[in-house]
Formats: structure tokens, sequence, C-alpha cells
């Protein structure tokens, strides 16, 4: 492109755009991406030929010439932010951020035929508008509550179950397979719906002081760690492990048994009746079976390949460890964690067929009366068994029976729950119920918590 055109280009866009453009260019070099010159004029032409007062249409026309990766985009979508940053509409009050979770759960921020047909045609970003004003209605957000919470909130009263049925409704004359690959793609839409979700709370939310970052690596906060944290949380799990496994095995080899009378008076003979040397019987420690069952809907599929990992690392402390995973649905996933040398991508818990049988919430009731239909032999009276989750309902009926039926057959049943205590028993946390019919809970929101809550039972 010649000077002459340059000057073309730049006398059509706005002055001010230019430099709005020229901000994000700098901020995306800055954060690595390799924005060349041509593609700045790319950009420009591009934005001379889109309605510079809709901010969808300027994202897209920007990201399309500015980014050629779309693994990028993340990184995108936060300098677009920052350089073109979202303007609001004053709501009045009845409708602003930080409703009572009283009110009733309308739809009025949210429009679900909108939000299907967007869905369907991939308009990202009709999609994210459509996000924004649930979040903003719904959320409530307060700097004193954590992101899981308010991304419940939103996701509680936008009803994904009937966008869900909605989605599939469109065409009633598919065939099955069709359908089935429908379903499929509906299923990683409401996915993305609530990562983008938990991204929007995430960014609503006020800044608390010093980053998680700063202070220790076993400290940080599993369910609401940042992509560079988890990997960091990742790398510290191994030689944590190996610490737990030796720990565990010299409190083992520790362990003394009791006075053998009998055989400590036989050695007293040739001492004259003195017992110099007294003889303990010989101990033999059981080892107890392990099931595992653990939640991996929502933010608890990142904290889940952490327990998993860190009970395979410490297997040889159980005579067997069989481990399953649950939405609304319940899979064994023993083998997987046999053939894996590290911490398992959650994507392939959440790739289990039977996993996920309805709308993608957890549901511990189903799952865990699907666990005794299938699975009831794998709990005997030496079996320790361990269910791993934050116990939240989604307004559905507990587990009750189904765990008080699994606790009377097993040896010992804990309760491992990552979120924070001060978070058991709010909104539609089930925690204090479930705690009646176990040995006891642990909270495990952090991987020094979680160690020794794992040395605590083995």
């Amino acid at each position: 492109m010649t000077s002459n055109d340059t000057r073309d280009v730049i006398g059509v866009v706005a002055e001010a755009t230019v430099a709005s453009i020229i901000a994000l260019v700098s901020r995306l070099r800055a954060s690595g991406l390799p924005v060349s010159t041509g593609e700045v004029l790319d950009a420009m032409n591009a934005i001379a030929t889109v309605d510079v007062a809709s901010r969808p249409l300027v994202r897209i026309a920007l990201r399309s010439t500015l980014v050629k990766d779309s693994a990028k985009f993340a990184e995108f979508d936060r300098a677009f932010d920052a350089v073109f940053p979202r303007v609001r509409v004053a709501r009045p009050e009845a409708q602003i951020v930080g409703k009572s979770s009283d009110e009733p759960e309308s739809s009025g921020a949210l429009e679900t035929e909108d939000l299907v047909r967007a869905m369907q045609e991939g308009d990202l970003e009709r999609v994210r508008h459509l996000l924004e004003s649930a979040v903003d209605a719904y959320s409530g957000v307060v700097a004193e509550r954590s992101v899981e919470h308010h991304t419940q909130r939103v996701l509680r009263r936008m009803d994904l179950a009937e966008i869900h049925r909605r989605y599939l409704d469109t065409d009633q004359d598919r065939s099955e397979l069709d359908r089935s690959i429908a379903a499929a793609e509906a299923q990683r839409a409401l996915d993305e719906i609530r990562k983008l979700i938990e991204q929007m709370v995430t960014d609503r939310l006020p800044p608390a002081g010093p980053t998680r970052a700063d202070g220790d690596i076993a400290d940080l906060d599993l369910l609401h760690a940042s992509a560079d944290e988890l990997l960091r949380l990742r790398q510290a799990l191994r030689p944590l492990a190996r610490r737990l496994a030796s720990r565990l095995g010299q409190r083992r080899r520790r362990g003394r048994g009791t006075l053998d009378m009998r055989r400590t008076i036989r050695a007293s003979i040739g001492t004259g009746g003195v017992p110099v040397a007294p003889v303990l019987r010989r101990r033999r420690p059981t080892r107890p079976g392990l099931v595992v069952l653990c939640d991996v809907s929502g933010s608890t599929a990142e904290f889940a390949p952490f327990i998993l990992a860190l009970l395979h690392a410490v297997h040889q402390e159980f005579s067997r460890v069989r481990s399953f995973v649950f939405v609304d649905g319940v899979v064994e996933i023993s083998e997987l964690l046999d053939s894996s040398p590290g911490v398992i991508d959650p994507r392939h818990l959440l790739d289990r067929r039977g996993l996920v049988v309805g709308d993608g919430r957890s549901d511990y009731r189903r799952a865990l009366r699907g666990f005794l239909d299938v699975y009831s032999d794998s709990v005997t009276a030496r079996t320790t068994v361990l269910i791993v989750g934050d116990t939240r309902s989604h307004e559905r009926a507990p587990a009750l029976a189904e765990v008080a039926e699994i606790a009377k057959v097993a040896r010992r049943l804990y309760l491992f729950n990552p979120e924070p205590m001060a978070e058991w028993d709010t909104g539609d946390s089930r925690c204090g119920e479930y705690a009646l019919l176990s040995n006891a809970v642990f909270e495990v929101s952090t991987l020094r918590q979680l160690v020794e809550s794992v040395a605590a039972i083995a």
C-alpha cells in the first residue's frame, strides 16, 4: 500500500478511532502478538466499512484483521475491552446489579429466543451482548462473595435447561444422527456460555488487593485460580504428592504393635525373669479400599483433576482405588488415572460418555442413584468412600437417601468441599445436610488443605 493509500484510509476513519486502533495495537504488541503495519492498515480499511457506533461490529472488524491465531482471541478481547470499554446504560433500581436473591427468577434481562438464535448462527458478539445484560441484572456482584457464587446466580435465572430445549426443538424433522450432533453442539455452546459468564463476573468484581500469586502457591484458591496459576499448581502437585507418599509410608512403618506377653516372658528366661527386651506383636495394618466420587460440573471441573491425581499418587496406601466422576450421570475413570502420568486435562473427564445425561448441571441425587444401581458392589465394609464436590443442589432434591445408603455399607465416608467454609450452606449449598451423614467434612479450597486432608484419611 502506498503512502497516498494510507492517507486515504486515515482520511476516511475518524481521528479518535485511529488513535484507539493505535492504542489497541500497542497493547497487542506489548502482550507478544506480532501485529504488522500491513495488518494495522487492513484494520483501518475494515473499520471504514462498518458502523463505528456498533461496538460488536468494531470488535469483529479489528479481531479479524489484527489476529490470525484463534488461540490469541482471549488476549485480543482483554486488550479491546481496555481500549473500547463498554458503555452501560443506567438501569432502574429494580434491575441493577445486586438484586436480592428473593426476587422471582424472570428472564427480563435475557431474551431467550434471541440468545438461542445467536448461538445457532454462531453470532458470538450477539451472545456476548445478551449475556452482559443477564450478568448486569442477576449477578449481584459484591467483593465478599466468590466468582462461582455470582456465576451460579446468573445461571439459575437464565434457565439453561430451557435454552437447551429450545436449541434442539427448532427443527423436529431432523434425523436422529442430526439431532445427536445438534445436542453435542448445544452442550458445547452452553459450556462456552458458562465460561463467558464467569469471565464477565470476574471482570466486574472489584480488586481484592494483592494478587493470589503473591503468596505461597500451595495456598492459592483452587476453584478461582487463573490459567497461569493453574499451571503453577499442576507443577507444584507432583513434589507435594511425593512428600505426602513418603510421609504416609513413614507413618505406617513407625506404627508399633501391642505387647506380646507370652513371647516377652519366654524371652525373659535368659535374663532371670527380667523383661529386658519387651516383645511387641507384629502390627498388620489393614489398607482399606478407596472409592472416590468426584463432581466435575461447572468450576469444580478444574478442581477435580488435582484430587484425583493426588489420590492416585498415594494409591499404595489403599488396597485398591476406584475413581468415578459425575455431573448428572456417573462414569468410572480408574483406567484413565492408571495411564495418566500427571494432572488430567478436565476436558478428558467431561468427554466421557454417560457423564452428562441432562442439562449439564450437577445432580447429586440422580448421579449417586446411578452409582448405586451400577457400581454398588464397589463399596464394602472395608471401603473408604470420598465424595468430592461443592454440594450445590441447583434447586434440586439432595442425595440424602443415597449418601446414607453408601455410608451404611462403607467403612468410612468423607466429604471434601473445594469451596471456602464461609460459603458452605449459603444459597443452594447443602453441605451441612451431607455432613450429618459423613464421618468428617474437609475444606479443600487450596492445595495445602487438599494434601493435609488426604493425609488425614489415608
